[in-house]
């Protein structure tokens, strides 16, 4: 009989050790303790946990200070010089004359040696090598009934490179994001960090791989099995695959060999967001009573040269089922530096935040990690695709990846483990070998590159079909950049950057200027919430917020743009909380108009993908538009704006007006799923009152589908320095309402008319659904408000998360909109909100149970 025993859990224990003492360790025998007497005891050993991280293990037990405060990272960074002994006493059961005894590993970091009663059973290499070991096999004495000690010695640290050094010394792909990044700190990583089982039974499925393909034009479909089993006897049992949809049967297979193919007449597809379900079927592959298993998806996804692009440029647009899909989406980073500490919520959490903003796929970036299984089943569901990038990066001075012959067959080895696991899913659509990889020519390609080489014809012969790239860029030109742009306007196939703010007139040029297929990295930085600040910079650091204070240097020091915020804001910063306001502000619209300008190229333009939707550490400064708490900056919701389907947008040389002597828009529209002959669009500006200075229309549209503008809005400048909004409204031939896009414009030099704004009031009405509030947010009076968004008012690492799904435009006198915010995790009693916008004090929104007295300008929900 087949029994599977977990060994994840916190009943592990676990000491460091210097040079070679972890060998006076291993050999102690574990003792049955219960967790008051662990603490109490003298010898070193600290109670710890599986999936965990070392750094995890050591802030629970007091022994070091949790790294995400201020500058408290420094305190750990020892850790990766020891080796740690972890240990557990592990009961076997009766055993049955034919059972065998394996332990399954999936993870441990960077890797080490396993022991069990002292003996050495096997070896780890690589942090995404997941190890099965016999336990009492040929040569062993056999397993006892009873308590063992099983001990495993993590390894220090991989030597490797931070983000600043040379590319050829790295040996190992492995995450070089905690050797210290812009968005990160000096923080390695060690643990037993994904799942530990004690497996017993005649045999164990040691191996197993699923790749699906489909056939369009028959609707038929296959799944071919890849099967390895350790047998205690000889022969090896069969392996039976059987695939079920809804529970149902629909395809099963048993062979000797290894090799299962499952053949389906009639298949249903996995469609991308969007486009369709996602239709996922079960796979169950048995042999012996051990039984692992999968879900598979049906569908065609491949990767074909862009409209109008240059002879020999690579394909970057997606044809998914025969369909042409715009790829919009996100870079995705790990979910935490501490990767033993990132679980399954944490995942599912900004999965779900990335859906929601309308992606459709997520880069998954090579200075990372190859994702993990709770990753892929999200994405699976959820429909995004997934472009992952094996671990190489660049690196400041030198990006070209080593050509010695070991490497290139480590690399080899890697991507064959990589097939085997991640395979079977329906989201994985691009392999590519890593990020910003280059020489002096400019991003890397195969003929330039042994290791590309190897690991693209590996990929071909393992999992065929899948689409891939070399690089990210791709090039032939690595920079989105005016120089580059027109120096070789056809030479922009796929570029990054940039990931700073152009200034209120060079961002809108930059971004009008692209002529790039490809725009797979790029962002716009901004600071943290105030809750997060809060949380992680001492009350005495908070202020100032530039690169002066030695905190903020710290916490994101290359995305610290204190100076260019106060530039556009004329000046007058005063405080904290202005500042962080204003650098959301530049970061929420400097954004959104860099993704529109790219998506108004479509089909030449394909991809767009800003960096980044989340940190992996919390940081004062970053790209991302999700914090590491999870709570989404308003740049996030300005991006879900930018990702939509059918849109109207704005297009205006600047933000800021002085010396100008008329100002001028124009107004675009792209509707990818068709919008019918007789649309309008109207064109405006208002004031900040939202009265209309100035209309025009373009009436009786044509059908409307691909980008293209509609109608232009000229206006004299009237020589003041206060706030705008440019308005287009575009309505169907029916009257009713596809999209109405506002911008903020400063008919001064700078953005310090937002600090002026007349007082806007607004009344926030709250219906409690249970797990969600519905907000409906109404204008009372005042000026237009703008910038108003809800913000988590929670206290800082408070459990649980508020999926806020928020609007970025600015509210007219007169006007309303609803809102609805997800609660997951949070008691009834604990929600709390805020709505604030420049001109609107901060209005609580907290649950009725929290506060029952009344207050001025306070909401209780209802």
């Amino acid at each position: 009989m087949r029994r599977i025993h977990s060994l994840s859990d916190d009943e592990w224990e676990m000491r460091e050790a210097l040079g070679d003492t972890w060998q006076w360790h291993i050999r102690k025998p574990a003792e049955r303790r219960n967790s008051v007497t662990m603490a109490a005891q003298t010898d070193a050993w600290i109670r710890s946990r599986v999936p965990g991280s070392v750094v995890d293990d050591l802030v629970r037990a007091g022994e070091v200070r949790t790294p995400y405060f201020a500058r408290q990272t420094r305190e750990s960074e020892w850790t990766a010089e020891r080796h740690w002994v972890y240990r557990r006493l592990v009961d076997v059961p009766r055993l049955d004359a034919s059972d065998g005894v394996w332990l399954e590993l999936e993870g441990v970091d960077p890797g080490g040696w396993v022991f069990w009663d002292g003996r050495l059973i096997g070896e780890i290499t690589g942090l995404h090598n997941h190890t099965w070991l016999r336990v009492g096999g040929e040569g062993d004495p056999p397993v006892a009934v009873g308590a063992h000690t099983l001990a495993v010695v993590i390894r220090p640290a991989e030597p490797t490179e931070p983000q600043v050094g040379r590319t050829d010394r790295v040996r190992a792909l492995s995450p070089r994001l905690t050797s210290g990044w812009d968005f990160a700190p000096r923080l390695r990583h060690q643990g037993i960090w994904r799942d530990v089982r004690l497996v017993i039974g005649p045999s164990a499925l040691t191996a197993v791989s699923a790749r699906s393909s489909v056939d369009l034009d028959a609707g038929t479909g296959s799944v071919i099995v890849e099967a390895s089993v350790d047998a205690v006897d000889a022969p090896s049992p069969p392996v039976t695959a059987v695939l079920l949809r809804d529970g149902v049967v629909v395809a099963t297979e048993t062979s000797t060999a290894g090799t299962i193919r499952l053949d389906l007449e009639e298949v249903e597809l996995w469609q991308p967001i969007g486009h369709g379900g996602q239709t996922l079927y079960d796979l169950r592959v048995t042999s012996g009573g051990h039984t692992r298993s999968f879900r598979v998806g049906f569908r065609d996804a491949r990767l074909v040269p862009n409209h109008g692009a240059p002879v020999g440029a690579l394909g970057y647009t997606a044809v998914i089922n025969g369909d042409r899909v715009p790829l919009v989406g996100w870079n995705w980073a790990p979910v935490d530096i501490q990767f033993g500490t990132i679980d399954a919520t944490r995942t599912r959490h900004l999965v779900d935040l990335a859906a929601d903003s309308g992606a459709r796929i997520l880069r998954v970036w090579g200075g990372g990690l190859l994702e993990s299984e709770e990753f892929y089943e999200a994405c699976d569901e959820r429909g995004l695709l997934v472009w992952q990038e094996f671990s190489q990066s660049s690196s400041g001075t030198q990006s070209t990846p080593s050509a010695d012959a070991a490497f290139v067959a480590h690399a080899v080895d890697q991507a064959l483990r990589a097939v085997e696991r991640l395979a079977h899913h329906a989201s994985l659509f691009v392999w590519c070998g890593g990020n910003e990889l280059e020489d002096d020519l400019g991003p890397l390609d195969e003929t330039r590159s042994p290791v590309l080489a190897a690991m693209r014809d590996t990929l071909a012969a393992a999992d065929p079909g899948r689409a891939w790239l070399p690089t990210s860029p791709s090039g032939p030109t690595f920079h989105h950049r005016l120089d580059r742009i027109a120096a070789d306007p056809e030479g922009q196939h796929d570029v990054h950057g940039p990931w700073e703010h152009q200034g209120l007139e060079g961002h809108h040029t930059l971004a009008d200027a692209g002529t790039n297929l490809a725009h797979t990295e790029f962002g716009v930085e901004g600071m943290a919430g105030m809750r997060s600040l809060r949380g992680i910079v001492p009350a005495e650091s908070l202020w100032p917020a530039d690169r002066s204070n030695p905190v903020y240097r710290h916490l994101g020091e290359w995305w610290n743009n204190a100076d260019l915020v106060s530039e556009c804001f004329g000046g007058r910063i005063d405080g904290i909380e202005q500042l962080g306001r204003a650098s959301q502000w530049l970061q929420a619209t400097g954004l959104q108009y860099a993704i529109e300008a790219d998506r108004r190229r479509w089909p030449r333009c394909s991809m767009v993908l800003p960096w980044q939707l989340a940190e992996s550490f919390p940081n004062a400064w970053c790209t991302s538009v999700v914090e590491w708490s999870g709570e989404a900056k308003p740049a996030f919701h300005a991006a879900t704006r930018a990702f939509a389907r059918d849109r109207v947008t704005l297009q205006t040389p600047r933000s800021a007006w002085a010396g100008h002597e008329r100002l001028t828009a124009r107004a675009w529209v792209w509707s990818e799923r068709g919008v019918s002959p007789g649309s309008i669009v109207l064109l405006r500006l208002r004031d900040a009152a939202g009265r209309t200075l100035k209309e025009v229309s373009a009436s009786a549209l044509d059908s409307v589908g691909e980008p293209r503008p509609v109608v232009a809005l000229e206006v004299a400048h009237v020589g003041s320095n206060g706030i705008v909004i440019w308005e287009a409204e575009w309505r169907d031939a029916a009257g009713r309402s596809i999209d109405v896009e506002r911008s903020v414009a400063t008919l001064g030099a700078d953005l310090g008319g937002l600090l002026d704004l007349p007082a806007a009031q607004l009344h926030a009405a709250v219906h409690d659904d249970g797990h969600a509030w519905r907000i409906r947010i109404a204008h009372v009076s005042g000026a237009a408000a703008i910038g108003a968004g809800l913000r988590d008012a929670r206290p800082w690492g408070s459990p649980g998360r508020a999926l806020v799904r928020d609007d970025p435009r600015p509210l007219l006198p007169g006007e309303s909109r609803e809102h609805r915010v997800e609660w997951r995790g949070v008691a009834p009693a604990e929600r709390a909100l805020s709505l604030d916008a420049w001109n609107v004090p901060a209005i609580p929104l907290v649950s009725s149970a929290t506060d029952d007295r009344p207050r001025a300008g306070r909401c209780r929900v209802g």
